[in-house]
């Protein structure tokens, strides 16, 4: 008990640090407004001589999309950039000598950074698309699952950031596979256009990947939330299985290059 609240104070300490540079978000919530009106326009273009494409209505489309930027920013940890970097700097060595889980700790950090995110850029998005550009969000058990789903993309975004900047052990710049992980991911997961706009083929290998868990499932939870238990069950399952595996595999990737810096250390 006395340990996780220590993990809080770290969650806590990290939100506040996110208070203090919030001049930023203001930039960042007028950047998301920018695009929304720019996705708004072209969507609707595109939607100009149909009433539903793919099976997906302009409302739900756009919803999709548009909530898809703010959901982007908030399961954006940059824990990869920040690991890499404790590891060149020697920083991740003052960890190993204190009781504290460096994965946990890693994953803390970024959970107060999200919260911060959270209510100072996701929640003013949602508002905008409500009442400025008149989005209709439908009511449905969708909803009420879309928080828990949230979180374990969350955990499964946050476990390939941190498998990443593992890398750090070995090479002196993740620049590049940070880089790749973001287009793969931006790309497989659905956070650019809805799964549904890929051929059937590629649907279905896609909805097994764990990219798909990450935006696909918690978006398509708020866009059709009026379905029932059989569709969301298997979603949040594909999603629970993913951040066991991805948080799994990249612990015992840290247990096996933790190894390489004690050798390289002397």
């Amino acid at each position: 008990m006395s340990q996780l609240r220590s993990y809080l104070a770290i969650l806590r300490g990290s939100f506040m640090v996110g208070v203090i540079y919030r001049f930023g978000f203001f930039f960042t919530i007028l950047g998301n407004l920018v695009y929304m009106a720019v996705t708004y326009y072209l969507w609707r273009s595109i939607y100009a001589n149909s009433a539903t494409l793919r099976g997906l209505t302009f409302n739900e489309t756009f919803l999709y999309v548009a909530l898809g930027s703010a959901v982007f920013i908030l399961l954006k940890t940059y824990v990869d950039w920040y690991v890499a970097y404790e590891i060149r700097e020697g920083f991740i060595a003052i960890y190993l000598t204190k009781p504290v889980d460096y994965q946990l700790y890693s994953l803390f950090v970024s959970l107060g950074g999200a919260l911060m995110n959270l209510t100072a850029i996701t929640l003013p998005t949602i508002l905008m698309l409500v009442f400025v550009f008149r989005v209709q969000i439908q009511s449905g058990l969708g909803l009420l699952l879309f928080p828990v789903s949230l979180v374990l993309a969350f955990l499964i975004s946050f476990n390939f950031d941190y498998f990443i900047g593992l890398i750090g052990f070995y090479s002196e710049s993740i620049w590049g596979m940070s880089i790749t992980k973001e287009i793969i991911i931006t790309v497989l997961s659905g956070a650019l256009i809805p799964l549904q706009f890929f051929p059937d083929a590629i649907q279905k290998i896609l909805l097994v990947l764990p990219f798909q868990a990450i935006y696909h499932t918690p978006l398509m939870m708020v866009t059709r939330p009026n379905q029932g238990w059989e569709v969301f069950l298997p979603m949040l399952g594909v999603q629970l299985a993913w951040a066991l595996a991805t948080f799994s595999l990249s612990r015992l990737f840290y247990s096996q290059a933790i190894k390489v810096l004690r050798v390289a250390g002397g």
